[in-house]
């Protein structure tokens, strides 16, 4: 077992079990402790099960947590129980940013299921992951791992499609503009004559 290896960790996670895609108890009875879930991983995280105190939101901020972020943090979770991550405290302090961050951004433009489904994201949440906790996958440098996110990081594929379609629409409008100059400077000459 190699310590950062991105396709392990993207096996590991898309092997998350059904548990973890259960909504947050703060949104549903039957749901999952997530606040327990993230105190527990910090624990695990820095190998120190008697710490009490953790960076987590406030619970009015934690009220307006989406379904679909809280699931995406719980599968998180679980990608967190990879043996590379137990006992890795300098991550500790950057897991605030992952989870109510940068995938809180991710969680707009991707579907929960999505996380363990699709390789893609899974490997761009592995990804994600690593780029915040400021750790370089094992056999790529810093600007090899920076790349391949960017290749797959789903807000940015979101920007460039909004740009490209507002660039499209900006066409369109030109044309049209264009178009009924035209036909009022025929309709001018035709009244003319």
């Amino acid at each position: 077992m190699s310590k950062y290896d991105v396709f392990e960790l993207v096996t590991h996670l898309r092997k998350c079990p059904d548990i973890f895609l259960k909504p947050s108890s703060s949104l549903e009875n039957e749901g999952l402790n997530s606040v327990a879930l993230i105190s527990d991983t910090y624990r695990l995280v820095c190998n120190d099960f008697l710490k009490k105190e953790f960076k987590i939101p406030s619970n009015f901020d934690l009220a307006y947590i989406e379904d679909n972020h809280w699931r995406a943090i719980h599968i998180s979770i679980w990608l967190l129980s990879h043996p590379s991550f137990i006992n890795s405290a300098l991550i500790e302090d950057k897991l605030y940013d992952f989870w109510f961050e940068e995938l809180s951004e991710a969680s707009l433009y991707v579907k929960f299921k999505e996380w363990i489904s699709d390789e893609e994201r899974a490997e761009e949440m592995v990804r994600l992951l690593l780029h915040c906790c400021e750790i370089t996958p094992e056999g790529e440098n810093q600007d090899e791992a920076a790349d391949k996110l960017s290749s797959l990081s789903s807000a940015d594929r979101q920007k460039v499609l909004k740009q490209s379609y507002e660039a499209h629409e900006r066409i369109m409008k030109i044309k049209k503009e264009m178009a009924e100059k035209k036909a009022r400077e025929a309709a001018n000459t035709y009244g003319r004559e």
